[in-house]
């Protein structure tokens, strides 16, 4: 759930942070107080599109942090993805706006694109507005309303996006064998050729390297004689203007063990360390001689060497730039000529192999609908009646299911149909003129889903918008009942869903000589029942008003404590 939400530097806003709480989170004011600002803000946070112009102060960047605690294993393994740690479920969701109008996107402080928080967020929390019902608007987001009640679909749905894929690659491969069988008999002499190139090269592994280093040896063998041949000479020769190296070492061998008869505790291990280091130089002359002797050019060696280098490169060029790569592309190759040479054999089992995928599919696609048709008459009837107690006259909730062809979501058409008066016909969802209908069958679906939504906080902005009265009422308790299962943070102007709140929250706006701000202030008892009186009195709030506010309060405690459970 969204425990935290801060925003910095955001249209009227200088600063504002806030603590939500479990359940039902209510956020009032006066219109044009900023309530739209905030739900703004946090929608930017979540992937939404922004620009310079929302900032208050240019010379200073906007921020908005969200913070979440989420243990669902589904948001987890989508951090993961992304490399993002997530330690205790702690999620901080940031987003930062320059003047310059570019933005930033972090989580738990590690860079991510706009993209990817969308993902994350679409995991986290649900937006819904009195203009936002673009899912119950939209026919084709039907199904997948409906499939969010099915406990088990979301596998079945799984195994069929992996078939369809498979599917999808036997098809190309079926199409492209059928187009390459025009062109049969050029494409098996290209391959034939290929194949002899490389087997007339016969690359071994590690050869490359080891041509390197032999022709590395060969560019240089004067100056390798000239080095390990000198060194030589100083060992045991000695330069122009001393002795030997091994004889000055011998001198000084003698040197100690004369001093070693004096204080052996003292010289002993530097005697027996110069003796060990005398025999390492003697063996190491020893060789520096043998190699620097051996060593002689070799021009027709290195060009041999030259040009199988060469051959290789242009395998290299060729096939892929490594051993492993041109053989690889050998294989395919010999596979693929296999294959061509036995083209309507190919063919054949590509087809075979498409109709058994096909017939995969078509099992699968069985099992949705049975499930979809089972959940559908279930759902139908507890939506009709959430419907009837939301001021609905003898509604009608209708989930249409029709065939279609194949996809990734099965065999379906989906498509929900409601009646919302007694006498009318049943009608496409989307026919539904009236804002307050369809935010009001909304809710009813909310409310059906909340137990299987995975989804943890739910937001409602002014979905109140055309109701009063008894609808109202009845719209609040809905409300309240959902956030028995999800986080639920509600704009509203309806008193009748303020009282049954759980955490109050005023937003207002303060103006300090010219300079004008948004705030959020956390409500106490006394001054929740203050702006339950505004909300029911308006501008005249009488001691009338008054106790009607304490009266509503009241009966919506005593409401939860009786219902709530």
């Amino acid at each position: 759930m969204l425990i935290h939400l801060r925003v910095q530097n955001i249209a009227l806003i200088d600063e504002v942070m806030v603590d939500l709480e479990d359940g039902l989170n209510v956020l009032t004011g006066e219109t044009g107080a900023g309530k739209s600002i905030i739900l703004g803000a946090i929608n930017l946070a979540l992937g939404g599109r922004g620009s310079k112009e929302l900032l208050r102060d240019p010379s200073r960047p906007a921020v908005i942090d969200l913070f979440f605690s989420e243990e669902k294993s589904s948001v987890l393994n989508k951090l993961k993805e992304m490399g993002v740690a997530a330690e205790d479920g702690e999620i901080l969701i940031s987003r930062r706006f320059a003047a310059s109008g570019r933005s930033t996107c972090q989580i738990n402080q590690t860079m991510v694109t706009t993209q990817q928080v969308r993902q994350v967020a679409a995991l986290l929390i649900d937006i819904h507005g009195q203009h936002e019902h673009q899912s119950l608007l939209d026919s084709s987001r039907h199904i997948d309303i409906l499939d969010r009640f099915i406990p088990g679909i979301e596998a079945l749905k799984k195994e069929m996006r992996e078939k369809w894929e498979a599917a999808r690659v036997l098809q190309k491969q079926w199409e492209a064998y059928q187009e390459k069988g025009k062109d049969r008999e050029r494409l098996l002499s290209l391959m034939q050729f290929e194949l002899d190139e490389i087997e007339a090269a016969a690359w071994k592994e590690n050869e490359e390297e080891e041509l390197r280093e032999e022709r590395k040896k060969l560019l240089y063998s004067e100056k390798l004689q000239e080095s390990c041949l000198g060194a030589y000479a100083l060992i045991r020769q000695g330069g122009r203007e001393g002795q030997p190296a091994l004889d000055a070492l011998e001198s000084a061998l003698m040197k100690l063990r004369e001093a070693e008869g004096y204080d052996p505790a003292f010289f002993t291990p530097y005697v027996a360390s110069l003796e060990e280091q005398l025999a390492v130089l003697q063996d190491m002359a020893g060789e520096l001689r043998q190699y620097g002797e051996g060593l002689e050019a070799e021009p027709q060696r290195l060009s041999e060497v030259e040009q199988r280098l060469d051959q290789i490169q242009h395998l290299q060029n060729k096939y892929g730039q490594s051993w492993e790569l041109v053989t690889a592309y050998y294989h395919k190759t010999k596979e693929e000529q296999q294959k061509l040479q036995n083209l309507a054999q190919t063919i054949e089992e590509l087809q075979q192999q498409l109709q058994k995928k096909q017939s995969e599919m078509q099992v699968l696609a069985d099992q949705m609908t049975e499930k979809r048709l089972e959940a559908a008459k279930k759902i139908e009837e507890e939506i009709t009646n959430v419907l009837a107690t939301l001021q609905f006259n003898q509604p009608i909730f209708k989930i249409n299911r029709q065939p279609k062809e194949l996809s990734p979501k099965g065999a379906d058409q989906i498509l929900f149909q409601i009646r919302t008066n007694v006498g009318e016909t049943l009608q496409p969802l989307q026919q539904i003129a009236s804002g307050g209908e369809m935010s009001r069958v909304m809710l009813a679906i909310k409310t059906v889903l909340a137990k299987q939504d995975e989804i943890s906080t739910l937001i409602f902005d002014e979905i109140d918008t055309g109701i009063s009265g008894r609808t109202a009422q009845s719209v609040a308790e809905k409300m309240s009942k959902i956030a028995l299962y999800h986080q639920v943070i509600c704009v509203t102007h309806l008193p009748q869903i303020a009282a049954l709140a759980d955490s109050h929250m005023r937003i207002e706006k303060t103006v300090t000589g010219e300079h004008t701000a948004t705030q959020i202030q956390v409500l106490g008892e006394e001054q929740i029942t203050e702006e339950l009186a505004r909300m029911l009195g308006g501008t005249q709030i009488t001691e009338a008003v008054k106790q009607n506010a304490v009266e509503m309060k009241t009966l919506a405690e005593n409401w939860k404590k009786k219902e709530r459970v």
